[in-house]
């Protein structure tokens, strides 16, 4: 769990509570410190001060999202900030929460972001297994699996490629083998969620 505020009392009271908690807490002054400790894209989830010095909370959501990070952030107001924390949601935060803080709630919202988090962490191991068999095909066992996802018969896959039946099901037999696909239904499935990886 990171921690972004630029209030040291803030700060420390967090990771006082989060630690009780059994949470691991990596706590940041800045937006800018927190970015430059991610070290690759996967899944993160952040308590984040709506105002911060810098780079705003605001802006933190949007540069994580220009770097296709999935990101769960849970977004800390003062009274005056609400319509700011609102429009967090509205690009994505899943909660808002207002200072000062009612520890139980929060613990409630970071455990919900927390799974969150990791429901995210199992989506993008799909996508990037997908992407990482799908290199395995040649382009034109692409254009096969293509036409094979579309739901075409191997018949209909030679008279579109210009190829014989027999030359379509030999294509048909290397993919299922590359892929470690057992049916047409697991090949769906990896195009269905390389499709949603795709996807802006």
């Amino acid at each position: 769990m990171h921690v972004i505020d630029d209030d040291p009392a803030i700060r420390d009271s967090l990771s006082v509570l989060l630690r009780t908690a059994g949470f691991d807490g990596r706590l940041f002054s800045s937006a800018e410190a927190f970015l430059g400790s991610l070290k690759d894209k996967r899944p993160i989830c952040a308590l984040v001060d709506v105002c911060l010095p810098g780079m705003s909370g605001l802006e933190l959501q949007q540069h994580l999202a220009q770097r296709e990070i999935d990101a769960v952030l849970v977004v800390m107001t003062g009274q005056a900030n609400v319509p700011i924390a609102v429009q967090a949601m509205r690009l994505g935060a899943l909660h808002f929460i207002e200072k000062p803080l009612d520890p139980e709630v929060l613990l409630e919202t970071l455990n919900e972001a927390l799974a969150r988090q990791r429901k995210l962490a199992e989506q993008r191991a799909r996508r990037d297994e997908a992407q990482t068999c799908l290199q395995k095909l040649t382009s034109r066992e692409r254009e096969v699996f293509s036409l094979l996802v579309e739901g075409h018969l191997n018949k209909e896959i030679a008279g579109r490629l210009g190829i014989s039946t027999r030359t379509a099901e030999h294509h048909r037999s290397h993919i299922m083998t590359k892929l470690s696909a057992r049916s047409l239904s697991r090949l769906v499935r990896m195009s269905l969620v390389n499709l949603d990886s795709r996807a802006p």
